[in-house]
This record gives C-alpha cells, sequence and structure tokens, in this order.
C-alpha cells in the first residue's frame, strides 16, 4: 500500500510540471501574438495617416498633423557646458574646490606673515629693552638658531648654562646680545643666588630711563631618545627616574624659580617640543609618550593657574620635521670647540650610524611664529613643521589598528632601529650632538 501511494504522488508530481511547462508555453505564444498584433496595428495606423494626408478631398481639418520636425542639437556655450559637467561631477568638484582653496589659503597667510617686519620694541635712544630667557641645551641646533633670529629681531637673549664647556659656546657666536646664564636646577641655593641676579638686572636699585623688562621664557624640554626603542618590560627604574629627572623635573624646576618674575613682568611663557612621535603613542617608545603627555598635563594646569595672575600668554608650540641644513656650522663649531678635550682623553673614533634626511619646513615659520608668541599675537597650541598638525589628527581621530597597522608592529628590531634614528633626525635638537654625527661631518669636511 505505501508503493501505491508513492506512485500516486509521483504521478501528481508528474502532471503538475507537464501543466507548468503548458502554461508557460501558452504564455509565451500569446505574448508573441499580441507582439505581432500591435506592430500590424501600427503600421495600418501610419499607412492610413501617409494616404488619408495625401488627398485632397478631404478637409485640413480631418487630415492628420504631420509629424514634428527633428531636432537639432546645438551646441552648448562653454558656461553652460562647464555648468553641466560641475552638475554630474559635484564630488570631483568638491574635492577640487577644497584642495584649491587650502592652496590659497596658505599661499595668501605665508605672504602676509613674511610682509609683516618683526622687531622687539626699543628705548627711543635705540636701547634694546626686552629679555627673553631661552631655556634649551647651547649645543642644540634649534636653541642656537632661535638665539641668532631673537638677537637679530632686537631682543637680548639668555641661555642657561651648567658647564664652562656650553659658556664657550655661547661665546663662540661672539653676539654682543647673546649672554650665558649660569644656572643649575639641581642646586637650591644656586638656583636661588642666580633668580636673585636676574631680578636685580630686571629691578635694579635706581631705576634707568628705559628699564628692561623680560617678555618671555622659552622652554625646549627635550624627548627621550633612548639608544633603541624598547618596551616598557624592559626600561628599567633608572631611565625612568633618568627621564623624569631630564625632561620634565629640570624645565619645571627652571619654571618655577621664574614663576615671580613672570607674574610682575607679565611675561609669556613658551613650550617647544617635537611631537610627532609622541602625537601616535607608538609601542616601544614608552618614555616619549610618558613625558609628552606629562608636559601636556602641566602646560594644560600651568594655564589654569594663571588664569588669576593676569594675561599672561602660554604657547604649546607641537614641532614636526625641519630643514637641518642650518646646524652644519653649529656642529663645525662644536667640533673645534671639543677637539681638545677629546685629544686629551685618547678615544678613537667611533663609526657613525647611517641616517636618512628628512626633508622638513624651512626654520623661518618657526621663527616667525616664536616671535607672534612672544608678542601675544599667537597662543593656545601652535603646530609649526611638517606633519605637525597631521601626526596630531591621526593620533586622535584614527584608531590604533590602523596607527600600529601603519607604523608595522610586526617590523624586526633593525627596522625599529632604523626609524628611531630616522626620529632623531627629525627632532633636531638632541641634549648634545652626538660624538658620531659629529665625526661623521669631521670625516666629510677632511675629505
Amino acid at each position: 500500500m505505501p508503493d501505491q501511494d508513492r506512485d500516486s504522488f509521483r504521478s501528481i508530481e508528474d502532471l503538475i510540471s507537464y501543466l507548468s511547462a503548458i502554461e508557460a508555453s501558452v504564455e509565451g505564444e500569446v505574448e508573441k501574438i499580441a507582439n505581432s498584433f500591435d506592430t500590424l496595428t501600427d503600421r495600418i495606423s501610419a499607412s492610413l495617416r501617409s494616404t488619408l494626408g495625401d488627398q485632397s478631398w478631404l478637409p485640413e481639418t480631418t487630415k492628420p498633423s504631420p509629424p514634428p520636425p527633428p531636432t537639432i542639437a546645438t551646441p552648448l556655450g562653454y558656461f553652460e557646458a562647464y555648468r553641466d559637467w560641475i552638475s554630474r561631477h559635484r564630488a570631483i568638484t568638491a574635492a577640487v574646490v577644497c584642495f584649491l582653496g587650502t592652496g590659497a589659503f596658505l599661499i595668501w597667510r605665508r605672504r602676509r606673515l613674511n610682509r609683516v617686519k618683526r622687531r622687539a620694541k626699543r628705548g627711543k635712544n635705540g636701547q634694546r629693552t626686552d629679555v627673553v630667557v631661552l631655556a634649551g641645551p647651547p649645543s642644540a641646533p634649534l636653541t642656537r638658531s632661535l638665539s641668532l633670529d631673537l638677537e637679530r629681531r632686537g631682543f637680548i637673549v639668555y641661555i642657561p648654562v651648567n658647564s664652562l664647556w656650553e659658556e664657550r659656546l655661547i661665546q663662540a657666536e661672539s653676539k654682543a646680545d647673546i649672554h650665558p646664564l649660569h644656572l643649575d636646577v639641581t642646586s637650591p641655593s644656586s638656583l636661588a643666588s642666580t633668580i636673585r641676579k636676574v631680578t636685580a638686572l630686571l629691578n635694579p636699585s635706581e631705576p634707568p630711563k628705559y628699564p628692561l623688562r623680560l617678555v618671555s621664557l622659552i622652554l625646549l624640554p627635550q624627548t627621550p631618545s633612548p639608544p633603541e626603542s624598547r618596551s616598557i618590560a624592559h626600561i628599567s627604574a633608572d631611565s625612568w627616574s633618568d627621564a623624569f629627572s631630564i625632561h620634565l623635573l629640570s624645565p619645571f624646576t627652571l619654571l618655577q624659580a621664574f614663576l615671580p618674575l613672570i607674574v610682575s613682568h607679565k611675561t609669556s611663557i613658551l613650550f617647544l617640543s617635537h611631537t610627532n612621535t609622541p602625537s601616535l603613542s607608538p609601542p616601544l617608545h614608552g618614555e616619549a609618550n610618558v613625558v609628552a603627555h606629562a608636559l601636556d598635563s602641566y602646560i594644560s594646569t600651568l594655564r589654569k593657574e594663571l588664569t588669576a595672575a593676569g594675561d599672561i600668554n602660554i604657547a604649546r608650540f607641537k614641532l614636526g620635521a625641519f630643514d637641518d641644513g642650518s646646524d652644519r656650522d653649529a656642529l663645525k663649531m662644536a667640533i673645534a670647540l671639543r677637539h681638545d678635550d677629546r685629544a686629551a682623553s685618547n678615544s678613537g673614533p667611533e663609526t657613525a650610524p647611517e641616517q636618512r634626511k628628512v626633508r622638513g619646513s624651512p626654520l623661518r615659520e618657526l621663527h616667525l611664529e616664536v616671535f607672534d608668541a612672544i608678542v601675544g599675537k599667537r597662543k593656545g597650541t601652535v603646530y609649526v613643521g611638517r606633519g605637525s598638525r597631521t601626526y596630531d589628527i591621526l593620533g586622535k581621530v584614527v584608531p590604533q589598528g590602523i596607527v600600529g597597522w601603519m607604523l608595522g608592529l610586526k617590523a624586526q628590531k633593525e627596522q625599529a632601529q632604523n626609524r628611531k634614528q630616522a626620529d632623531d633626525v627629525v627632532d633636531g635638537f638632541q641634549a648634545s650632538p652626538g660624538w658620531e654625527r659629529l665625526d661623521q661631518i669631521s670625516g666629510e669636511e677632511s675629505a
């Protein structure tokens, strides 16, 4: 019995399939007949219109109207053609407009900045009255470049030093208005004595006709640059202590010592540091990342605390890459000044690591922005140098996974070391010129 039911079901399914095929065939034939009928009807109507239209005995009102003449497309003018193309390519048009607009704005801004003549205020007799304290390593190319530019614009520049060699390095510039300032942040008594001397210089017992005025304190906190990239698990406690002491505690102590003078003279405070690498917070750069973010927190707190003291400008300069072609003279001078010390130590020359040249922005842009910040025209965060703003936006917007992929987290140790060497070149102002680079330039000059 079950076999008979199964056979009956199969026969019913076959019948349904057969009827479906017949239905599809009938629909196809009906559609063909309808199309043929429509074609025939169109031909008969066209023939009747043609025949009746040629008959003279029919009144004009009953004759079918003639077909409209073919339309001939007239060529569009230039304006209509451009407007039609823009309406059909709106995305491309918007991108081109944004690109051209941004470029035009940058060109206009650069020309406007270059047209303004920037000079420090002087007394009526031409005497210099504005004093700037530039707290950065005297041997760093950035410190030398800023000091020379500020002196050329009419400022009296003081650079803190804590060794005889650094004092000789400043005196070798042979500039009458660039002076060394002996200052030891590790000795409270020495620091207090220096501040008393500076206070006596700015506020003498007998006020002169044109008194001096402390207009700016420029701090150049250095970015930690260990010999090789290393993870947090391999950073010792001594390394953390050295990083905090050298790169954070020293500038903080110096600023605290000058704070009474800053409040009384309404002195602007400028922080300049390289931020391309710390902006991305990459792995294997723990010391640099921690120091950079700690500095940002310190500046934010300082701004809030000095709000009640009056109009004190605190500017945070985030520096990118700069052309380092101007630092060869400084390195040659450092070679000459340390030649005797190197000969006395009888230490053989070391092999200089191969470093890539990173092309950046001209230092003139930094000079102009620093001057504008000193006089109060630039406030808040200032981005100067190639990549400074881009890296900052990438670090805030782009997910860390994409940033890690861009930096190549699976790179070998040699590749990580090469990237670190390139960052050191871009940084432009280490604590002192390395012996390796001095030997390299000395070898080039002797060749």
